[in-house]
């Protein structure tokens, strides 16, 4: 059974993590987020996350008082480049082989949600489609058109199982404990919350047997 609301909720829940995870170079997905930021305080379904909620909402309202410089160059240390090597890879592929490279052996199946969709990877966009980023927004889409379009259903839970859940709480964790800024200590947690609740979704109902 379908919970609007909860649906809703767990949509923005996922597109603010998605935006949050881009680079602080693309104006349009910071605005996005400042938006999306102010409409966390209406949730009322995902009370097990009021305060990963807080801390995330707090600490970007913080993170944007500060230099965008200093926030790009945290992005930089956490997401492309950091010497020796980035610590927490943001490739699916790192958290299920342990191998620092790209387009693994779960991509196919990515793929193959992309194209069952309807969705092609935007132009313009150079991030690997396995990217965390890119991930969450594809779920994001996923859960928001499951309220209107049942085969959605079935699509975003393939997506979580087969993708989020591999690579969410490990990165999650490693990523707060490699972040300086606590914007994206904030993100890390609320991620590590998020995936927790949506593994207790799944587990207690499965849209796919329903199909």
């Amino acid at each position: 059974m379908i919970h609007d609301i909860l649906f809703k909720e767990r949509g923005l829940i996922y597109r603010v993590l998605s935006l949050a995870l881009y680079t602080p170079l693309d104006q349009e997905a910071q605005e996005e987020l400042r938006l999306a930021v102010g409409q966390l305080s209406s949730i009322t379904s995902l009370q097990n996350l009021k305060d990963a909620v807080n801390g995330f909402r707090n600490s970007w309202l913080e993170a944007w008082n500060m230099p965008r410089e200093k926030l790009l160059e945290e992005y930089t240390r956490l997401f492309t480049n950091d010497y020796p090597e980035l610590k927490c890879p943001p490739y699916e592929t790192f958290w299920v082989t342990g191998e620092r490279v790209i387009y693994g052996p779960t991509i196919k199946d990515l793929e193959e949600i992309y194209k069952t969709a309807g969705l092609e990877p935007q132009p313009g966009v150079k991030l690997p489609i396995e990217h965390v980023a890119l991930q969450l927004e594809l779920m994001h889409y996923l859960v928001s058109s499951s309220l209107t379009q049942e085969q959605f259903l079935c699509l975003q839970e393939k997506m979580f199982q087969n993708h989020i859940q591999l690579w969410g709480k490990p990165y999650a964790e490693c990523l707060e404990r490699t972040a300086r800024l606590n914007c994206y200590k904030a993100t890390a947690l609320l991620l590590r919350d998020f995936i927790n609740l949506e593994e207790t979704l799944f587990k207690n109902h499965s849209f796919c047997e329903e199909a």
